[in-house]
């Protein structure tokens, strides 16, 4: 046993304690159990204090959220914020541009001196430097042409480094990153024009980097300026004949066909040139005539934009002002709509006719849309079971079939329209001659709402005009409103009461509004109408018409269309667009006001 261990292993085990079996998987037993609690009671301590900070830092960061997203809408929705905001970052801004040039102009760490000191040293140096040059004009009496100076020295820099330069014969030139031909021509003391003429590049604004050009030498550009020369006095003179553009007036007169069977339109020239030899006349669907004064129909609802091209005997071109011809959906005009418009204010709200209902549309089975257990032989009287629009179709008693568009309020709403109309006041952009055309749109929804006549959009665009991005303002909208008939006239607008008192006079409101500012709809905004149902984020035009009872929405008109390519959705009564009867948060819309009034029509007397 000796070769086995080590004096140091036998003077520890000298030591060992004895300990039997028995009491060694006792005292394993009692620390498995001690260890197990305290394992327990760590955890269960753990636990606990990370729910406590988990719960206080959750509050703390609910209130850090609630008082930033209240400064986001205080700096989002308040134009003096807004507008001070605005100003503090460019002020901002311009200070540290201006400590920044201060600071490169007086930093004593810029050799030589700083940046002042290191200009005049430049520019005494060049005021000592005599470099011999030979001189070189191509023409003296060109204007176009500058004097040519070329450098006797044999290292010339090109900006790529020196470089030893024959100018006796063309030099190859690939084009670097960053260069211009421009400053290729400068270095080597010819006119940009010229280098790219000898060149063939048509436009020497865009050139590729590892192009190569040739530089033509000294002998070259003395061979070849005479050519130059005449070629570019011909290039001025075909400029200068290049046809005159002038503008000329068009107008047109037109005349039904009969009920829903549209109009034909006759064109002709206000005023002609005596010369004119041809005529080009777009007819708005495509196609063209080439007559003088022709004649079109138009049957298709829809507004057409007509522009007439013409051309003289001496070359000269017309073309004339935009005409708008509009196509009214056969709803949209009260002489010829055949369709009775109904307002439900609330779901609860009874539909009684006399009557029997033969068809809703979109329904197979119609008590699947409404509860009829209330309607007897005499009397039809019936409940819908979902807000929104319906489509019913009623035969009368005398056998006569009425349709009906009926639209039902989600929530108890107090609107302006009357309680059964045959006319659809509601219009769109879409397709008006222009997509910038809210705020004509609402003046058309304003006057047909004065009036009880239809009156087209295009209408209104063409009164207002065109300026810039086709944006309108409240005095423009006004005047057309106001020069169609109705008296309306702009008020302040500074809380919602102030909208719902002119809904309860029977008037509706004209406002603008950031459309960021108001919340899109939580479902589909076919069925759900709470919300904006469009991504622009742009200032717009609508019509408020109502309001909800318990203030929180407004119902408006919104002539944004459903979509920008077809307006292709229409509600389940078939004819109702996406925009109308809307509701929107009544806070929302007063905290994204671009103008705090609002344009104010009565409606018919």
């Amino acid at each position: 046993m000796g070769g086995l261990y080590s004096s140091q292993n036998v003077t520890k085990r000298r030591y060992l304690p004895h300990i039997n079996t028995r009491q060694a998987a006792s005292v394993k037993g009692f620390l498995s159990v001690m260890g197990g609690s305290i394992l327990k009671l760590l955890i269960y301590i753990l636990n606990t204090v990370g729910v406590f900070f988990l719960s206080i830092g959750k509050k703390i960061f609910d209130v850090v959220k609630g008082l930033l997203s209240r400064l986001f809408d205080i700096v989002r929705f308040n134009p003096m914020v807004r507008k001070i905001t605005i100003f503090t970052c460019l002020a901002a801004f311009i200070a540290g541009a201006v400590f920044l040039v201060s600071f490169a102009i007086i930093s004593p760490e810029l050799p030589p001196g700083n940046l002042i000191s290191t200009i005049m040293d430049i520019s005494e140096d060049q005021k000592s430097i005599n470099n011999a040059k030979s001189h070189l004009i191509l023409s003296s009496d060109d204007a176009d042409w500058a004097e040519l100076t070329f450098f006797d020295d044999k290292n010339f820099e090109t900006g790529a480094g020196s470089e030893t330069q024959d100018r006796s014969i063309d030099i190859e030139y690939p084009i670097r990153p960053g260069e211009t031909l421009s400053e290729i021509a400068y270095a080597y003391g010819i006119p940009y024009e010229f280098l790219a003429w000898y060149n063939k590049i048509t436009n020497p604004n865009r050139i590729r980097m590892g192009t190569k050009i040739i530089i033509p030498s000294k002998a070259n550009i003395e061979l070849l300026e005479s050519e130059y020369r005449q070629q570019k006095t011909k290039q001025r003179q075909t400029t200068a004949a290049t046809k005159t553009v002038k503008n000329i007036e068009i107008s047109y007169e037109s005349r039904n066909n009969g009920s829903g069977s549209g109009i034909t339109v006759h064109f002709s020239v206000v005023n002609p040139p005596s010369n004119l030899k041809s005529y080009e006349w777009d007819l708005g669907d495509g196609r063209r005539s080439f007559r003088e004064s022709p004649s079109y129909e138009y049957s298709v609802p829809r507004t057409y934009v007509i522009r007439l091209t013409a051309q003289d005997g001496s070359g000269v071109i017309y073309r004339s002002n935009h005409l708008y011809i509009d196509i009214p959906h056969p709803a949209s005009a009260a002489e010829n709509s055949t369709t009775v418009f109904i307002t439900l204010s609330s779901p609860d709200e009874y539909f009684a006719v006399n009557g029997t209902i033969k068809k809703i549309s979109r329904y197979t089975n119609m008590e699947d849309a409404v509860d009829l257990s209330e309607s007897d032989k005499i009397l039809t009287k019936i409940r819908f079971k979902k807000s929104g629009y319906y489509g019913v179709t009623v035969q009368e008693k005398g056998g006569r079939e009425q349709y009906y568009s009926i639209f039902v309020s989600p929530i108890p709403t107090m609107h302006v329209d009357v309680a059964v109309n045959n006319f659809n006041w509601y219009r769109t952009q879409f397709n008006s001659g222009t997509a910038s055309n809210c705020g004509p749109a609402s003046a058309s929804m304003a006057i047909s709402w004065g009036t009880g006549e239809y009156f087209p959009v295009s209408a209104v665009r063409q009164a207002i005009g065109w300026q810039g991005n086709g944006g309108t303002s409240f005095d423009e909208l006004l005047r057309v409103i106001r020069n169609n008939g109705v008296d309306a006239n702009i008020q302040p607008l500074k809380t919602a009461q102030d909208i719902r008192d002119v809904i309860d006079s029977g008037a509706i409101a004209i406002v603008l509004f950031y459309t960021d500012g108001v919340r899109m709809t939580r479902g589909d905004p076919a069925v759900d109408l709470l919300g904006r149902y469009y991504n622009d984020s742009v200032g717009h035009y609508i019509v408020i018409k109502g309001y909800s009872l318990n203030g929180d929405y407004f119902v408006v008109h919104d002539p944004i269309p459903s979509d920008w390519s077809a307006n292709s959705f229409r509600y389940a009564d078939e004819i109702s667009m996406m925009g109308r009867n809307r509701y929107f948060s009544s806070a929302e819309i007063l905290r994204s006001l671009r103008r705090s009034e609002m344009i104010v029509a009565p409606g018919k007397g």
